[in-house]
C-alpha cells in the first residue's frame, strides 16, 4: 500500500520537479542576460537601467522555490549528515528520517501561512517594474505547497523503508 501511495505522489512530483527546473533554468539565463545588460549599460555606456536589479531579484525568488521540490526529493539540499551517516543500515534511520520530514512539513505550513499573509498584503506596485507586488509575494506559499507534496513522498518512502527493513547485512549483493 505505501509503495502504491509513494507510486502515486512521485506520478505528481516528478512532472513538477522537472517542470519547476527547466523553467528555473530559463529564468537563470534570464536573470543572467539581465545582469550582463545592466553591467553593459552601467558600465560602459554609462546609462544605468533602473528596473535590471529588480527583475534579478524576482528571477532569483522564481527560480529558487520552483527548484526546492526537485531539490528536496533528490536530497541535494544542504544538510548535516553525520548522525544519519552514523545510523545509515539501521531501521532507526528511517524513522529518524521521517521525523526530520515532519518537521519539514511544519516549516513549511509556517512559511506557507505567513507567506500567504504577506501575499494578501502585496498590493503596491513594484518600484521599477510594472506589476503588483503580489505577484512576486505568491512565490513562496504556492511552491512551498508543491514542495510538501515532495517531504510527504519522502515521508512514505522512509515508512515503506522501515516496514520492509532488509539489513545492509541480509541484502542482496549485485
Amino acid at each position: 500500500m505505501l509503495a502504491t501511495i509513494e507510486k502515486g505522489l512521485n506520478a505528481i512530483n516528478a512532472p513538477l520537479g522537472k517542470f519547476g527546473s527547466w523553467v528555473g533554468g530559463i529564468m537563470l539565463v534570464i536573470m543572467t542576460v539581465i545582469v550582463l545588460l545592466q553591467v553593459l549599460f552601467r558600465y560602459i555606456l554609462n546609462m544605468p537601467l533602473s528596473w535590471t536589479d529588480e527583475a534579478s531579484r524576482f528571477l532569483m525568488i522564481y527560480m529558487t522555490y520552483l527548484c526546492l521540490p526537485l531539490i528536496y526529493l533528490q536530497d541535494k539540499n544542504i544538510a548535516m549528515t553525520f548522525l544519519l551517516d552514523a545510523l545509515h543500515g539501521t531501521r532507526i534511520r528511517h524513522l529518524l528520517m521521517v521525523v526530520i520530514h515532519i518537521l519539514a512539513i511544519l516549516t513549511f505550513l509556517v512559511w506557507i501561512k505567513f507567506g500567504y499573509d504577506f501575499f494578501l498584503r502585496g498590493t503596491s506596485h513594484a518600484d521599477s517594474l510594472p506589476i503588483k507586488m503580489n505577484v512576486i509575494y505568491i512565490a513562496p506559499p504556492l511552491l512551498m505547497a508543491i514542495t510538501l507534496l515532495s517531504a510527504l513522498q519522502k515521508i512514505v518512502s522512509e515508512l515503506r523503508q522501515f516496514f520492509h527493513f532488509i539489513p545492509v547485512d541480509d541484502a542482496p549483493k549485485a
